[in-house]
């Protein structure tokens, strides 16, 4: 069987999300070096056999098994994935280095951190400094806050349309009280990293406004609403960008298919003084990074 020849240019998330299938021997090994769900890796792996006319992988037993078109198209993208990679060193341009301070918001620098390697892999002479938002106005080259927060400078880009949406541990999915409706929350305790606005937007989308959990739990910060949540010790609100690691691990699950749009979206904010060249590297990275992960996800 051969690829269908085509000239338009096949999806390049979906061509991505199969490179790193083909590479890590696993839905669940690709998805976690992505940060999207297990599902999101089939799903484009789907659309890019829709998109080719092909089947690519074959579906039965563990483990990739690709098929002769699978392997042809294997070779053609390692290769130009690679190719891709070499780009940074092959360009005679200097690389940006130097110290880049980022003050964050807490649950997005939990998030932040643990995305850094490939940043990081890029940029050898950079070390980073990830603070506390209480450094925001303290001499910091980037401020990544919500946009109602006090913070001077300039909001130079937002970081996605931010949509939220209840998560747990799958233990308590499969413990003593069924979760199979927004109606079933009433027997949980909820976590709040507010004073209940987030749950009661929820409720509002869910068209069941003055239902209340059984018991509520309320945190300093969404870092800990999601900690507790995968400890099993109740249900919280999140998204994509917050608790995207955990959901494509498999320690969060979402639950049911209702959503509604975050108040305030996060915002790259550039002192007064003006933006750093590093500052500006690292602020397209992760606004391509996160972008990547709204999209597949």
């Amino acid at each position: 069987m051969h690829l269908k020849a085509t000239r338009r240019l096949p999806s390049l998330i979906a061509l991505r999300a199969f490179e790193a299938l083909v590479r890590q021997g696993s839905t669940g090994a690709a998805a976690l070096e992505l940060h999207v769900t297990h599902s999101a890796i089939s799903h484009q792996i789907k659309k890019l056999e829709e998109e080719l006319e092909v089947a690519l992988v074959e579906r039965h037993g563990k483990g990739v098994h690709l098929t002769s078109a699978g392997r042809k198209l294997s070779q053609l993208v390692n290769g130009a994935f690679e190719q891709l990679r070499d780009i940074q060193t092959a360009l005679p341009t200097a690389t940006p280095a130097g110290n880049l301070r980022i003050a964050c918001a807490p649950a997005l620098l939990a998030r932040i951190s643990g995305m850094l390697e490939r940043f990081l892999r890029d940029y050898p002479d950079v070390a980073l400094h990830l603070l506390s938002i209480e450094h925001a106005n303290q001499g910091v080259d980037m401020v990544i806050s919500f946009g109602d927060s006090e913070v001077e400078g300039q909001r130079i880009a937002a970081l996605g349309d931010i949509l939220y949406f209840p998560v747990c541990s799958p233990r308590l999915l499969n413990g003593s009280e069924p979760l199979r409706k927004p109606r079933d929350l009433a027997r949980q305790v909820l976590l709040h990293e507010d004073d209940g606005y987030d749950w009661s937007r929820y409720f509002l989308a869910a068209g069941i406004p003055s239902l209340q959990g059984r018991q509520n739990i309320y945190l300093p910060d969404a870092s800990l609403t999601i900690g507790a949540a995968i400890a099993g010790a109740g249900i919280t609100i999140s998204d994509h960008i917050l608790a995207g690691e955990q959901l494509a691990q498999g320690t969060l699950i979402r639950l049911f298919d209702i959503q509604f749009p975050a108040p305030h979206p996060y915002f790259i904010i550039m002192p007064p003084r003006g933006a750093k060249e590093l500052a500006k590297a690292f602020a397209d990275w992760l606004v391509r990074e996160l972008e990547l992960i709204e999209r597949v996800g």
